[in-house]
């Protein structure tokens, strides 16, 4: 097949990394791909047979101009090579690949990376596609009862993770070489990899990192990721007394690196629409420590291979981290089993493979 895949960026983050990884396997598995984007450092990522197309489509507003530019200049690029289906996996993207199927009858799917608020245009014009990818159960949720999707449209399919990418084997033995380059002493290491956005979680672990240190005085926290709230967590590091033991470091490509030296991962969302950082931690065999969500139920099969704390509670947080820190055998033997869970569950392989049988679906659906 020939499928061209669109998002707003390659800048790290969920959905550009999702974008990659899915664009490399499907050509693996013999689809021609094309990946239009405004570009960003996981270009890079992409397999030399992924074609990238640049667009202007660096923006939120489904009213930009910039949309029409994106849409003119890929439905040329859709007729010349005679592209057989659209994937689109942000919001500009979604009715950027809407306005292109409507003017070229080439079928459209969209992902869900995550809920969205049903305000009045989103209803009006939801792009839904010929079919509708939720990321976990709970987004089909959303999808189902805030907005009405018909729910034989829409398909669930789990995040999936390039092994390659993430073998702990490969650090294995560089983990105080790591340590020492980033400034980090060989002591316990609790870490988390996340957009900073209040949803995340961070405030509450900070709290629980405060009352762990009172236990485990040389523990430190590491805080991979960028956002929003970063002052606000910088500040809130500085009340509670804790910012010599907690790392800020911004965003990170090769967060295989930063795993790989953590004892305990953690992801204390109050919200999440799937948590891929949780299974490149699984699949790097860090024990894992989050929020009793839905969406986290069902990546550590309902605390079977990870530990769940009730949500937005600190003392309990605190409490599971103690006891991984406490207990480093209990801690392997959770990281293997999260590894083993993983590579049975959340391939990239999957992934492509589920994701293509949607495409040929939607296509002879058309025909």
């Amino acid at each position: 097949m020939k499928i061209l895949l669109i998002t707003s960026h390659l800048k790290i983050g969920g959905i550009p990394v999702y974008t990659a990884t899915l664009a490399n396997h499907l050509c693996k598995k013999g689809n021609t791909v094309f990946v239009a984007s405004s570009g960003g450092e996981l270009k890079s990522e992409l397999s030399s047979e992924v074609v990238h197309i640049d667009v202007p489509l660096d923006t939120k507003s489904v009213l930009s101009p910039k949309i029409w530019i994106t849409a003119l200049k890929l439905r040329s690029l859709i007729k010349k090579e005679g592209i057989d289906i659209i994937h689109a996996q942000t919001r500009v993207a979604h009715f950027t690949a809407h306005i292109l199927s409507r003017i070229t009858g080439v079928p459209y799917i969209v992902t869900w990376h995550g809920f969205y608020r049903p305000h009045f245009f989103r209803k009006l014009l939801p792009c839904w596609g010929n079919r509708t990818i939720a990321i976990s159960e709970a987004v089909a949720q959303n999808l189902r009862e805030a907005f009405g999707r018909d729910n034989t449209k829409i398909r669930v399919v789990l995040n999936g993770i390039d092994r390659d990418k993430f073998r702990a084997e490969d650090y294995e033995t560089k983990t105080r070489e790591i340590r020492t380059k980033h400034g980090l002493k060989d002591a316990p290491i609790v870490g988390i990899i996340s957009r900073l956005a209040p949803e995340k979680g961070h405030i509450v672990l900070l709290e629980a990192f405060a009352r762990l240190i009172n236990d485990i005085p040389a523990a430190q926290l590491i805080i991979i990721g960028d956002g929003r709230t970063r002052g606000e967590l910088e500040r809130k590091t500085r009340q509670l007394g804790i910012e010599k033991s907690v790392f800020f470091f911004g965003q990170i490509l090769n967060v295989a690196e930063f795993l790989a030296i953590m004892d305990v991962f953690v992801r204390p969302s109050i919200i999440e629409g799937f948590g891929l950082g949780v299974v490149e931690a699984m699949m790097m065999r860090r024990p894992v420590v989050a929020s009793d969500l839905s969406e986290f139920r069902q990546i550590l099969d309902d605390g079977k291979v990870g530990l769940l704390v009730r949500t937005g509670d600190s003392a309990s947080l605190k409490d599971a981290l103690l006891r991984l820190l406490r207990d480093p055998a209990f801690a392997r033997g959770l990281g293997m089993a999260g590894y083993e869970y993983a590579v049975k569950n959340f391939s990239a392989e999957r992934v492509a493979s589920d994701i293509e049988n949607i495409y040929k679906e939607a296509v002879n659906e058309r025909k």
